[in-house]
């Protein structure tokens, strides 16, 4: 068996986990992530895929942790085209789908693992016309949904590397109804998508920039982005949570 494909460089997660322990403010937002990830769950075991520093242990009880290759952090080296055949409750990730190149054989690969009324949650960046704006300023990862088009396979760079953080937004929203077609047949739907994240996120500096507010105020930017309709937030939001279950009758 050839070795897995590195997608980013390890010796990056200690410098982010420096980061985390040090941002009360980072902390605030990507809480709430994990803390609205947790509510879409089902009873049952959860995987997480591409776990990178296993920020979300802290806040989803039992969770079993994996990346590329197993880590301090992560307990389990997990490919996300070929996740484990273990009858899942739920299989979890954060910013990972926008850096695979065959995004739907992942999601027919997790659905096969999944026990029927599982869960696949997702948190990603959001290719709307703000999330465009505010990623070409302050990202070094392009987000271009104009390039993520059918048969949805892409390219790699020289070494392996892929970006494109305009995927999700375009897999389910603009090529949702052809997504949807080839979900089918694995047994998934779609079951939700809800757009999030509108200034608290840029305000805590991300993991390369210092914090703008303390994390009080950023809760409280939280929480009013909560009352923006969706309809706004498809064109202002910078990520989405999309939640896609398998038929139970599976």
């Amino acid at each position: 068996m050839s070795p897995p494909l590195l997608t980013y460089d390890l010796s990056l997660l200690d410098r982010s986990e420096r980061k985390w322990r040090g941002s009360p403010a980072l902390r605030a937002v990507y809480g709430d992530i994990f803390s609205e990830i947790g509510r879409r769950l089902v009873p049952g075991r959860t995987l997480e895929i591409g776990s990178g520093i296993g920020m979300a242990r802290e806040f989803i009880p039992g969770l079993v942790t994996s990346d590329i290759v197993a880590t301090r952090f992560a307990a389990r080296g997990v490919s996300a085209y070929d996740v484990p055949r273990e009858e899942w409750g739920n299989i979890v990730a954060v910013d990972m789908l926008h850096h695979l190149v065959e995004p739907l054989r992942f999601l027919a690969s997790a659905a096969a693992a999944l026990r029927p009324g599982g869960r696949i949650v997702l948190a990603e960046p959001a290719g709307t016309a703000w999330g465009r704006i505010f990623y070409a300023w302050f990202h070094h990862e392009p987000c271009q949904p104009g390039n993520v088009r059918p048969p949805f396979r892409f390219a790699a760079a020289p070494g392996g590397a892929f970006a494109n953080m305009g995927m999700a937004h375009v897999l389910f929203g603009r090529e949702r109804v052809r997504v949807e077609n080839e979900l089918r047949e694995h047994g998934l739907r779609i079951a939700g998508v809800r757009y999030r994240d509108l200034l608290a996120y840029p305000a805590t500096g991300g993991f390369s920039h210092r914090a703008l507010l303390p994390a009080g105020l950023i809760r409280g930017l939280l929480a009013l982005e909560r009352l923006v309709p969706q309809v706004l937030m498809r064109f202002l939001a910078l990520r989405l949570v999309v939640v896609l279950e398998k038929d139970a009758s599976a």
